[in-house]
C-alpha cells in the first residue's frame, strides 16, 4: 500500500516542547532525554521561534563549546521549518530533503501543534525510492 498520502495530523507527535533561549546545552539535553525527543524549540521573547537539535548539540560540542557555558540560543537554527497538518507527509519528506532538516514543526492557525521528524515518516514513505532515500541521507 502506497501510503505517501498520509497527512501530517496523522503521523506527528502531538504538541512540541519549547525552552527558553537562555536553557544551557546541558539543561536542553536533559529535556531531550527525558522527553525522550531530538528536538526542541526555542520560544524568545520577541515572539520568534527556533530550533535546538540532538545534531546542533553534538556539532557545539564537537567544536568545544562548554556545555554549562553555552546557551540554546547560542547553536539554535533560527529558520523553523514548517508544515501544515493537512499536508501529505511525502510534501513534508520532500521539503525536510530540500532544506537539509530533521525535524518539522506542524503550525495550525499560527500556533505549533506537532512536530514532524525524518524518522517518523520513513515507515510511512518507505515504499517510494525517491523519498526514502532523500530522507536516509538526512540520518
Amino acid at each position: 500500500m502506497h501510503r505517501s498520502d498520509t497527512r501530517v495530523s496523522e503521523l506527528m507527535s502531538r504538541g512540541a516542547i519549547a525552552v527558553d533561549e537562555k536553557l544551557t546545552l546541558r539543561s536542553v539535553c536533559a529535556v531531550l532525554a527525558a522527553d525522550d525527543i531530538g528536538v526542541v524549540l526555542i520560544a524568545r521573547p520577541d515572539g520568534s521561534a527556533g530550533v535546538v537539535s540532538e545534531r546542533d548539540i553534538v556539532g557545539a560540542l564537537a567544536e568545544g563549546a562548554d556545555p554549562d557555558e553555552v546557551w540554546a540560543a547560542d547553536v539554535m537554527s533560527e529558520e523553523l521549518v514548517i508544515a501544515e497538518p493537512q499536508e501529505t507527509i511525502a510534501a513534508v519528506a520532500a521539503r525536510m530533503a530540500e532544506e537539509h532538516v530533521r525535524h518539522i514543526a506542524v503550525v495550525d492557525r499560527g500556533r505549533v501543534v506537532g512536530v514532524v521528524s525524518a524518522r517518523d515518516a520513513i515507515d510511512v514513505i518507505g515504499v517510494d525510492p525517491r523519498s526514502l532515500a532523500a530522507l536516509v541521507a538526512l540520518l
